[in-house]
């Protein structure tokens, strides 16, 4: 009985804990094992998903661990691992945003999100770069005449902090905590070459305002001004707890690469800290999450550190855009779509126990 009245009481604060009325008391900060998943890039033609490791330092560095997340699996894999999750962070590349398995795979987990908010759970996006520009297309149901080819690539830029904004900093998630995290933030965007952009495609502020679905969902956080250009470069969605950059804040602290299409950005503190003020805000809100894995062997089996054979030094070849990379054979498999034999050993071990304990329970009682 009195387990039973644990189990419930314990169930009850979860519920409590998620369906609250105002943000931090609907999703108050209670996890500190914060586990976040990374969206793996799905290259054109290659036989091979991959991972960025600068996106997994970038989490790491602010207290998360990662889980990577493949594209083109069925849905019953997404099903089963996104609600163990406490957010996903979606990484710039070059597949196409209509189709394929990394457009078809970012829908989902788009709309995962959003319906797990309005279950009155919290599952928090980041999209970097392609990822943000997939975003856009998502929520212009396919739409891709918005783009322009701007080009930006290869250069850092500061960033134009929207008016209303700069006014009112708590009137966005992304700055609602400045004070307590960097109160000279807004100072040092504006002021200092610290986005590093590498995107030939760019959403202008003019066509921006020809969007209602835009204008109606998201949030300008700011813009750059590159050449003849005024591009959207941050926005948040003014509901759902969705993040996205057209710059790269997890290059500064790791991408050391140079090359003609890599290297032009600033390694220097300022910039450091502006990597680190998005990565402690992202991982933050993730810390609102109420996703758990079933135990801490299942767990344990799903992160990034079981990888490593499939990590590699790619930054010495004189190509590579990145120093460090994940590269999964097409078929490689992670704890949510198969049971390893130390899961299953370990099922049918708590079987036997149980039965064990059901057998000397009855025997006692009739002693």
């Amino acid at each position: 009985m009195i387990i039973i009245q644990t189990i419930l009481i314990n169930f009850f604060i979860i519920i409590v804990t998620c369906y609250d009325n105002d943000i931090d008391e609907k999703f108050p900060i209670k996890n500190d094992r914060v586990v976040i998943g990374v969206l793996a890039q799905y290259p054109y033609q290659d036989e091979h998903q991959f991972i960025v490791a600068s996106y997994v330092k970038f989490l790491e560095s602010s207290g998360a661990r990662v889980v990577p997340v493949f594209c083109g699996r069925k849905s019953d894999y997404y099903e089963t691992l996104l609600p163990k999750l406490n957010g996903i962070l979606l990484p710039g590349g070059g597949s196409p945003l209509d189709k394929g398995p990394y457009a078809e795979t970012v829908d989902l987990i788009i709309e995962t999100s959003k319906k797990f908010y309005d279950e009155g759970k919290y599952f928090p996006i980041w999209a970097t770069c392609l990822s943000f520009e997939k975003l856009i297309v998502h929520f212009l149901n396919g739409d891709l005449q918005w783009k322009s080819m701007c080009h930006a690539q290869n250069i850092a830029l500061n960033l134009e902090i929207e008016k209303s904004v700069i006014d009112n900093p708590k009137s966005v998630r992304m700055f609602r905590d400045m004070d307590l995290m960097m109160p000279n933030i807004f100072d040092i965007l504006q002021n200092n070459n610290v986005t590093p952009n590498y995107h030939r495609v760019c959403l202008e502020l003019d066509e921006w305002n020809k969007h209602q679905e835009l204008k109606e969902n998201f949030q300008i956080i700011g813009h750059n001004l590159y050449k003849n250009y005024t591009f959207v470069s941050m926005i948040e969605h003014k509901k759902y707890p969705i993040y996205a950059s057209i710059w790269h804040p997890e290059k500064i602290p790791y991408e050391f690469v140079i090359n003609e299409h890599m290297g032009n950005f600033n390694h220097y503190l300022k910039a450091i800290m502006v990597s680190q003020y998005f990565g402690n805000f992202f991982v933050n809100e993730a810390r609102r999450s109420c996703g758990k894995f079933d135990n801490k062997l299942d767990e344990s089996q799903h992160l990034i550190y079981n990888y490593n054979e499939y990590r590699k030094y790619t930054g010495n070849d004189g190509k590579s855009s990145y120093e460090e990379t994940f590269i999964f054979p097409t078929n490689v498999n992670n704890g949510s779509s198969s049971l390893s034999t130390l899961t299953k050993g370990s099922i049918l071990v708590r079987i036997i126990f149980i039965i064990i304990q059901f057998f000397i329970y009855f025997n006692l009682k009739f002693v």
